[in-house]
């Protein structure tokens, strides 16, 4: 296939421990793939040494002049994988599908049909056909996220996206943010839309994690907090946590104090002054921390662009 003539690139990143059989997994995608009628290329980013998926990929693209395989030193996760395989992307428009599958392929053209007036479209399993625990925790994690970010989303579990190249030009992935690269878009001022696709029959088996992964989700959440609204404003976050800390102390060390000075109560045996005195010592020190990086940030803010430009018109 003439490479200048591809337009659309599909990152299939070869990550998780789950992964369907990747001729399976080629046949179904494909199939819905097919059904866009342009020109498209299968980019597999093996995440570490793989041999056995090497060797599955390899073979596939003997007869399939369509794919790529990208094989990484290490394991260094899904966002790393990702930023990977954008880089090495010929197309314009970029699709994120998991080495499983989460959605019917004949809906993939959806996602391409919504995103003309977009720079983001993601999938939304629905209706959702897995076990009602599935269901209960991922409703719990999106009332959580949707409080704390700007864009209101319901399936961010769900990795079958389609977006704009200049999409990932502009926002960095590291870490486990891949979850969260439709609100860190918002964030840059991308368009994101939210589309309905149905749940593939694949998808609908029991998932319950480790205690591990999900305090990793709930950390995962502070760090989009964090991203989305304090970036460039530290000291409102530690500001508060700050100020509260202090006035807390603070309270308490005036109401001892004044139990002191009119009531003659001892202060020597109350351990209420020690922690009121940490509390206020505390809250100095959180302070310190916003406006150390206020300051870090004024020093570097012309490095760290925020926003992105949709249109010139000269």
């Amino acid at each position: 296939m003439n490479q200048q003539a591809i337009s659309l690139s599909v990152i299939i990143p070869i990550t998780e421990k789950r992964i369907e059989d990747i001729n399976v997994l080629h046949k179904n995608y494909t199939s819905g793939l097919d059904l866009l009628n342009q020109s498209y290329e299968l980019i597999f980013v093996i995440d570490g040494e793989r041999k056995d998926i090497f060797n599955k990929i390899k073979a596939l693209k003997e007869s399939n002049d369509n794919i790529k395989i990208i094989t990484l030193a290490k394991s260094f996760g899904e966002s790393v994988a990702i930023t990977v395989g954008h880089e090495y992307a010929s197309g314009e428009v970029i699709i994120t599908l998991p080495p499983y599958i989460q959605v019917e392929s004949k809906e993939l053209p959806l996602l391409l049909e919504n995103l003309a007036d977009v720079d983001m479209v993601i999938a939304n399993r629905s209706p959702r056909n897995d076990p009602q625990i599935n269901q209960l925790q991922a409703k719990m994690f999106h009332n959580i996220l949707n409080r704390v970010t700007e864009i209101e989303l319901h399936d961010v579990g769900c990795s079958v996206r389609a977006f704009k190249r200049n999409v990932l030009d502009e926002v960095d992935l590291y870490g486990d943010l891949h979850r969260f690269l439709p609100h860190l878009a918002f964030k840059k001022g991308f368009k994101v839309k939210e589309v309905n696709l149905k749940q593939a029959q694949e998808d609908t088996h029991k998932r319950v994690h480790s205690v591990g992964i999900y305090t990793r989700r709930m950390l995962d959440l502070l760090t989009v907090f964090f991203l989305t609204k304090f970036t460039k404003k530290p000291l409102r976050f530690f500001g508060l946590i700050g100020t509260f800390t202090f006035s807390l102390g603070l309270i308490i060390t005036t109401y001892l104090i004044f139990d002191r000075i009119f009531f003659d109560v001892a202060l020597a045996d109350r351990p209420a002054l020690v922690i009121s005195s940490l509390f206020m010592v505390l809250g100095v020190q959180v302070l310190a921390i916003g406006l150390i990086g206020e300051i870090i940030i004024f020093t570097h803010a012309k490095d760290q662009k925020e926003y992105t430009v949709e249109e010139v018109i000269n």
